[in-house]
């Protein structure tokens, strides 16, 4: 499916599956399926998913200081297609599309089939009001929209920050509502104006709560997913200004933390120099967001983005943050990306060269520099300092064993 970088504002699209046949994979605007409208109210767009085929978006918007809540509908079924505010079908305020309806409040009093509201015994209000509906494309989306409290004793009442149950029903060809053939209940989903993201996920992509762009907690971002994977040990260097620690993630990846303090760029390469083919990475902050570039260096000149030499971008940051100067960038790759511009990372020694700006955080040319060696393992190579006082006192009580030992040898 579809996910985007941010839903206020431009967003665009960056995987060519299941939306892009509405949006068409260009730069999306508030004109455009299936967030119409989405701009002026400033709110998040979340989403509530209960297959591949059938999806529930949805945002609090205030029009002229009345609440209201917008629904897109986004279903593949082609037959109708309901959610019920409830955690069962009797008692639901229910609302229902398919392709040739124009009433869509529904409320089901005992279970069964439910009834537009307007036809119960104590008739309700048709409270639902149609925004915009592609019904040819698949899937279909229908935007409607409704007061959070319409004052209808057929519509439940829907209160920001409280938890609110949904039932998701459907049939994949009729379009009568005597009968469903698939139907699920989904409990305590937040309503929210904020983003709403995955337990694990402290930053999501746009409205899909599983497409993380940050993470919680021990853990770490692999693609789009938050996965907690085993970390050895943290081993630390020092590269003049910078201080350069790593860990061996998993069996195949390897987590760089970069901690300097000066407000520019700190870079490191996998090679005895520039010249040659040398794969290469700096990190810097862009205002609050922490950055990494996958570099590649043929010269000694400025290195070109391994996606400028066809190759691709491998490194992804896990975390950053600069406050006083003091600058933490964490960003995680894998051991052998099998990308023809990346070196292959083994757990030896490697050479490595180092070099940072502390002026700027542009790619201008770096003002320290040097190279060196790092043994990477996933061994502790940095002890504790209760560890290192323990071999000293091992090493002071051995020492006389020694000595008297020499002596009885020399008798």
């Amino acid at each position: 499916e579809i996910y985007t970088e941010q839903i206020v504002g431009s967003v665009r699209c960056v995987q060519e599956t299941g939306l892009v046949a509405l949006t068409t994979c260009l730069v999306l605007t508030s004109s455009a399926l299936p967030f119409t409208d989405q701009e002026a109210a400033g709110n998040a767009v979340n989403k509530i998913k209960w297959n591949d085929m059938f999806s529930l978006y949805y945002q609090i918007q205030v029009e002229s200081t009345v609440e209201y809540i917008h629904f897109w509908i986004v279903t593949k079924y082609a037959g109708w297609s309901g959610i019920g505010l409830g955690s069962a079908m009797a008692g639901s305020d229910m609302i229902i599309v398919n392709t040739d309806k124009t009433e869509y409040d529904y409320f089901n009093p005992v279970g069964g089939a439910p009834g537009l509201d307007t036809a119960q015994t104590e008739a309700g209000v048709s409270d639902v009001i149609l925004v915009k509906e592609d019904k040819v494309s698949s899937p279909k989306v229908f935007h409607l929209k409704r007061k959070t409290n319409t004052g209808d004793s057929k519509d439940k009442v829907i209160t920001v920050g409280q938890n609110q149950d949904f039932i998701f029903a459907s049939h994949n060809t009729s379009t009568t509502l005597s009968q469903h053939n698939s139907a699920k209940a989904i409990l305590a989903q937040p309503i929210s104006k904020t983003q709403i993201c995955d337990s694990s996920c402290s930053k999501c992509s746009g409205p899909e709560p599983d497409h993380c762009t940050a993470c919680s907690g021990e853990a770490l971002l692999i693609g789009t997913s938050c996965q907690t994977l085993t970390k050895h040990a943290l081993n630390t260097f020092t590269l003049d200004k910078i201080k350069l620690s790593y860990q061996i993630v998993g069996d195949d990846r390897i987590l760089l933390h970069f901690e300097y303090n000066y407000p520019g760029w700190a870079g490191i390469g996998f090679g005895k120099g520039m010249s040659g083919g040398v794969d290469m990475l700096r990190v810097y902050m862009d205002g609050t967001t922490p950055k990494v570039e996958d570099l590649w260096s043929t010269a000694t000149s400025r290195p070109a983005l391994d996606t400028a030499v066809s190759g691709k971008d491998d490194w992804t940051v896990q975390s950053g943050s600069r406050s006083s100067n003091l600058t933490k960038i964490s960003i995680l790759r894998k051991l052998n990306t099998e990308d023809a511009k990346d070196f292959l990372i083994t757990l030896t020694n490697l050479d490595v060269v180092f070099s940072g700006n502390t002026d700027s955080d542009a790619f201008n040319k770096h003002n320290f520099g040097g190279k060196t060696q790092i043994n990477f393992t996933k061994e502790n190579l940095n002890p504790p300092a209760d560890e290192k006082s323990a071999l000293i006192t091992n090493i002071c009580y051995a020492l006389p064993i020694i000595y008297l030992s020499l002596i009885h040898i020399s008798e």
